[in-house]
């Protein structure tokens, strides 16, 4: 019974999720009829410009936007129920910037590089940035020395990165958007790339609901009562670096919706994982599609990168919570 009482509240979150949509594909720098959008998704004329702004342009962004974003909320929900800190998410701890730095020394540096390798790339750079933030962090994944670790590797990384640009003119031109954050390319071919390893880390978040709920107790508790502590971290992180690396892949590193996300869901549900987890995964998709809209509209007929205004919107988030917690 508990469980029917937040079924009208996934529906609103649904109905919200379709409605930003539907915004998404009318807002931007020429704005389109509701007629218009309602011709091009029912019957789409290709010698229409109109239709083929939304087809060909507006709807590979938004699905870009509700798959990064649907990635990056439960990856952000996993990282906090692992750590048990709820300031933890990819972009914080340096897992964003471990996977960008892989892309961006691939892409330049290595011969013979393709696009097809982005995906490996960044779930490789992710896998290493996470693996230097637990190291650092010892056993108090659970502590602020967790999230000082996730800055320091996050900035160590960061650091690498530019410095590759710099050496690189070429490349800074060719990346210095996708670095931001940035939903504003073709996609379609990187999504379907991406596709089975978030679906992978889907599979992975829903058979470990339980651990995750009892692992709420505390690791020594849970391992008490029969999990398989080592086991549930690391097919849980292994989840959490599909995530972030399918994301930076598709639209670089963006920030803060891995943090708000989970949150959100917290308020509205409560923190059993049957319920926590779609809830993120929802609200993360919602928050990067209203976020993309905000990009296209603040500076309009210009935009702004989707990296940008998250970052804007999240920093004084986590200012909040990281305020609230010290107290």
């Amino acid at each position: 019974m508990a469980d029917l009482r937040h079924i009208p509240a996934f529906l609103a979150l649904a109905l919200g999720l379709a409605i930003a949509g539907l915004f998404h594909l009318r807002l931007g720098a020429s704005p389109l009829s509701w007629a218009e959008v309602w011709g091009a998704v029912t019957a789409w004329q290709p010698e229409n410009p109109a239709h083929n702004i939304v087809i060909e342009m507006r709807l590979p962004r938004l699905l870009s936007a509700l798959t990064v974003g649907a990635a990056l909320g439960l990856a952000g929900a996993l990282m906090q129920g692992l750590t048990g800190n709820p300031l933890a998410e990819p972009g914080l701890l340096g897992i964003n910037s471990g996977a960008a730095f892989f892309v961006v020394t691939g892409l330049l540096l290595v011969p013979g590089s393709t696009l097809s390798m982005l995906p490996w790339l960044a779930i490789a750079g992710a896998i290493c940035a996470a693996l230097c933030v637990v190291l650092n962090a010892g056993r108090a994944v659970g502590s602020a020395r967790l999230i000082l670790a996730g800055v320091m590797t996050g900035a160590l990384f960061s650091a690498l990165t530019i410095g590759i640009l710099i050496l690189d003119q070429q490349g800074i031109e060719t990346l210095r958007r996708w670095l931001t954050g940035s939903l504003a390319f073709e996609s379609a071919g990187m999504r379907q790339m991406v596709t089975p390893f978030i679906l992978l880390a889907a599979v992975i978040a829903v058979a470990n609901i339980p651990a995750l709920n009892l692992f709420r107790l505390g690791d020594q508790a849970a391992g008490l009562m029969g999990l398989n502590v080592a086991r549930f971290r690391l097919t849980l992180l292994l989840a959490i670096v599909l995530l972030a690396g399918a994301s930076v892949a598709t639209a670089g590193p963006i920030g803060f919706v891995g943090l708000v996300a989970p949150h959100l869901a917290r308020l509205i549900f409560g923190t059993d994982y049957r319920l926590l987890l779609p809830a993120a995964t929802l609200i993360g998709a919602g928050l990067l599609v209203l976020g993309d809209i905000l990009a296209r509209l603040a500076v309009r007929p210009l935009e702004l990168n989707t990296g940008i205004v998250t970052a804007i919107i999240g920093a004084p988030v986590f200012i909040f919570l990281v305020v609230r917690r010290v107290k």
